[in-house]
């Protein structure tokens, strides 16, 4: 499809990844990321993707930030719809909810059983198998006196547990160094949204869509499901990933 336009779409993408030990057990997660939620965006669509997010059954779902547009409270019924999810959720902010308030955004996301994972490290049982999954918020944080040290966080580790990052961004990637990280998932480029606009946003990100090796660790970067400015994609298809990861 190379026009997409408004949120009629459900664009579900399976997406592999092997690590190299094999560790993972083919665990499930549905990401979603980018959605930049506004007033406009139907309840019944966000209603209809939980319904079908559920269909699916996954291990997890996580939202790898972007969320807003406005402010939280202006999108509180739209959130609401997340806690019908029946799967564990957590999310990382991004640049726009930094922007239109991280804080408001955590209120309501928790409500909805969706937890923050900003600058912080979780680590849940999937399958007999724990899993660390460590979040950082968004690189532009300081404009809002938001701290994040990426080292320090990443000190506290286990480096024997498979590791999961979210990460909005997918430059965060270079901050990972040594340190075991087996999966970052991450969004923000929106693939370029809109050819020939594309163009330009592959000269400032390396990492621009789809599946990347950094050292040794998968980077997958997914176009998100929104929109950001106009309201349509061409030749940058919005996306749902459904990764199994072993």
């Amino acid at each position: 499809m190379s026009l997409q336009v408004g949120w009629r779409y459900f664009p579900f993408k399976s997406v592999f990844i092997d690590s190299d030990d094999l560790v993972f057990g083919g665990i499930k997660i549905v990401q979603l990321s980018d959605l930049h939620l506004t007033k406009k965006v139907s309840v019944k669509y966000l209603a209809e993707l939980v319904e079908k997010i559920n269909e699916l059954a996954p291990d997890l779902v996580v939202f790898t930030g972007d969320i807003l547009e406005v402010n939280a409270f202006g999108v509180k019924e739209q959130i609401k719809t997340f806690a019908s999810l029946n799967s564990p959720a957590y999310f990382v902010s991004g640049n726009h909810d930094i922007i239109y308030g991280v804080k408001q955004l955590e209120e309501l996301m928790e409500k909805s059983g969706i937890v923050c994972l900003d600058n912080a490290i979780v680590t849940i049982k999937i399958k007999e198998l724990l899993i660390q999954l460590v979040g950082l918020s968004d690189r532009y944080g300081f404009l809002k006196g938001i701290k994040r040290m990426p080292k320090e966080l990443f000190l506290k580790l286990n480096p024997d547990l498979p590791t999961i990052l979210l990460a909005h961004q997918p430059k965060d990637v270079e901050h990972i160094g040594s340190y075991r990280v087996d999966i970052q998932l991450s969004g923000h480029t929106h693939g370029g949204q809109f050819f020939p606009f594309t163009i330009l946003v592959k000269l400032f990100q390396p990492y621009f869509s789809g599946l990347y090796r950094y050292n040794k660790t998968n980077l997958y970067v997914t176009n998100g499901l929104g929109y950001w400015g106009i309201k349509a994609r061409y030749k940058a298809s919005s996306q749902i990933p459904v990764l199994t990861i072993n």
